[in-house]
């Protein structure tokens, strides 16, 4: 163990010594030097005092003493002194400052420390520029990889050009390769991400179309036997991801050719999972948006059936059930051979069987809460519109027998289920009893 921790901190101070040399610092003197601060000359002030020891070997020169002379005569200034001495060309007056940009006077000093930036700021050897012209090499280099079926290390190559020359001319072929690379080994979603890439920043690419077909062959890949993978192992179903993907190739190209083909699957998905919201959603984008499209029939037969399935019963509300109904009689009226073949007219009749129930229903639900004349409103309703149904015959007899005003006490049930001849002496006899309490109020 003192050995390994020994080694470590020798291999760390190594290291340290190795990026302050590629920095540019040297060990000198007992101290680290920088290399740019070394080389400069020391400054040398001149000694007039006589001050400065003398260098070694070297005797001070003595200072002869200072002799009284007489002044000198002033001497004659020649021609060219007298001549006046020429101006030096003026300096030319400061650019203005640019618009939005403080005058120098007004800009804030700057330190040394804001200069000038740090040594690990300059000194970025982890980072080395890629050679210029180097993504040709390293093109064919990961094309002859991907050509002999070695798709990692064609991946690593073609990932080194795609971040290291984002301008290169070969940038866009790399970035399908190495989709196409990523989908031979299985790695579905990575290739469909890399796909992605390549749609979103080459738009006018000619592999676009290709690369939204590759799109949709991921997605039914998920939303058959494939699964996602975890750790390297598939074990999640990709159904949610192969939706998400569909609807990104109809966002890429909501009017392209295979954007009806699109909504059209993601609409089938749904019914298939029996979400019928969802379901009539999508095919209700498709018959609005794609009018004219092969499976229009499919798509508007289907439509009506998702409100048919979302009917929770004629008991509750049939908003629904008019829905599909409208829709079913369109269809009819669109293609009648069609309809015929697929029983739409047995399904019509079903529906208004269904909906001359719910009417019985609110009928019977009214007159429950005391509402007679609610009642018998809707169940006219019912016999009017639907006069063939079996429900308009339970309404006839509802509106005779049910919605008649009930007798006022048990003696007047006996009289109502008596003869004719005890019915009229009977009346006789309750009219009789209301004059009288009329004429004896209490």
């Amino acid at each position: 163990m003192p050995r390994l921790t020994t080694g470590i901190a020798a291999l760390a101070v190594l290291l340290a010594a190795l990026s302050a040399a590629e920095a540019g610092w040297e060990w000198q003197d007992g101290k680290w030097v920088y290399e740019e601060s070394r080389n400069l000359p020391s400054p040398h002030v001149p000694d007039p005092e006589g001050l400065e020891p003398p260098a070694p070997g070297q005797t001070r020169p003595e200072k002869a003493p200072a002799e009284p002379s007489e002044p000198a005569p002033p001497a004659e200034e020649s021609p060219a002194e007298k001549a006046p001495a020429e101006k030096a060309p003026a300096k030319p007056p400061p650019a203005p400052p640019k618009r939005g940009e403080l005058p120098d006077t007004e800009k804030p000093a700057r330190s040394e420390e804001e200069e000038e930036p740090s040594w690990w700021q300059r000194a970025k050897w982890w980072e080395k520029p890629p050679p210029p012209g180097g993504d040709k090499a390293l093109f064919h280099e990961a094309k002859a990889d991907f050509d002999a079926e070695k798709y990692r290390d064609a991946e690593k190559a073609f990932d080194e050009l795609i971040e290291a020359y984002p301008q290169s001319p070969r940038r866009e072929e790399a970035m399908w390769l190495r989709a196409q690379s990523l989908f031979a080994r299985e790695r579905y979603y990575k290739a469909y991400e890399q796909y992605e890439d390549l749609i979103e920043q080459y738009a006018g690419s000619r592999r676009y179309r290709d690369a939204l077909r590759k799109e949709i062959e991921i997605a039914e890949l998920y939303l058959g036997p494939v699964r996602r993978r975890v750790l390297g192992i598939p074990l999640v179903s990709g159904e949610t991801e192969a939706i998400e993907i569909l609807r990104r190739v109809w966002e890429h190209q909501p009017t392209g050719d295979l954007a009806d083909d699109v909504v059209l699957r993601i609409a089938d998905y749904y019914w298939s999972k029996r979400k019928w919201p969802d379901a009539e959603e999508y095919y209700d984008k498709y018959c609005k948006e794609y009018p004219n499209g092969e499976a229009i029939r499919h798509a508007e037969l289907r439509r009506a059936r998702c409100a048919i399935r979302q009917c929770k019963g004629p008991e509750y509300c049939t908003t629904s059930l008019r829905l599909a109904r409208d829709r079913l009689r369109q269809f009819q009226e669109k293609y009648p051979q069609e309809a015929d073949r697929r029983e739409v007219p047995a399904m019509l009749e079903r529906l208004g069987d269904l909906q001359a129930q719910s009417l019985y229903e609110i009928a019977a639900r009214y007159r429950r809460a005391g509402h007679p004349c609610a009642a018998a409103f809707y169940a006219e309703r019912l016999r009017d519109r639907y006069p063939s149904s079996s429900w308009s015959e339970k309404a006839a007899r509802f509106l005779a027998r049910d919605l008649a005003p009930a007798p006022a006490s048990p003696e007047a049930a006996e009289v109502a289920d008596a003869p004719a001849a005890d019915t009229a002496e009977a009346s006789q006899t309750t009219g009789t009893t209301g004059s009288t309490q009329e004429e004896n109020p209490p």
